[in-house]
């Protein structure tokens, strides 16, 4: 059973948002919300989703770690890939303006996530008012050609991989797909 543990994080001050559920069980994942009340939850999960939203708590450097000590699949989205990279650090996030509801090119490092998406270049869309500026634990595989941090991965798993824009909104281009084919396949 490829349970996915998914940050039950409020977005852009809703509730969360149903493309990360509906991506999840497309590719035969079955989600499971978790948060503070349901933590004991998470034994029987075998991935985390790290989704999007406005700001970093606690929860995500819990999640992070126990995906990191348990060696399970990892998939950070936006404010989740944004938690990934600040990860073990005092850095903080820095305000950027013109990468909120727009599409742009990010260009790929070579990566695990660059073999899944079998393309240097891709288009993505992005809802994102912050950026990080470096990583500790995981290293930066993409960048947008404005500089921007577009990905991070941990090269010592064979899925851990944090993406600033929202696959889950995109997900019939060809690129979104085989992030979370590749995402629920690594779900052993």
């Amino acid at each position: 059973m490829k349970l996915v543990a998914v940050l039950n994080r409020i977005e852009n001050s809703k509730e969360i948002d149903n493309y990360y559920l509906a991506a999840i069980k497309k590719f035969g994942g079955i989600p499971l919300l978790i948060d503070e009340t349901n933590l004991e939850l998470l034994k029987f999960c075998r991935g985390v989703l790290l989704t999007g939203g406005d700001t970093k708590g606690s929860l995500d450097d819990y999640l992070i770690k126990y995906a990191l000590d348990n060696k399970l699949p990892l998939l950070g989205i936006c404010q989740g890939m944004q938690s990934m990279a600040l990860y073990g650090t005092n850095n903080n996030l820095v305000d950027v303006d013109d990468h909120y509801r727009v599409n742009h090119y990010i260009n790929l490092n070579d990566s695990r996530l660059k073999k899944i998406v079998e393309k240097d270049r891709i288009l993505v869309n992005s809802y994102h008012h912050s950026k990080v500026t470096s990583s500790k634990v995981f290293d930066i595989v993409a960048y947008s050609e404005d500089g921007v941090v577009e990905a991070v991965e941990n090269k010592n798993h064979p899925f851990q991989i944090g993406v600033e824009w929202h696959p889950e909104r995109m997900i019939d281009s060809l690129s979104s797909i085989r992030i979370f084919e590749e995402f629920i396949k690594s779900i052993i």
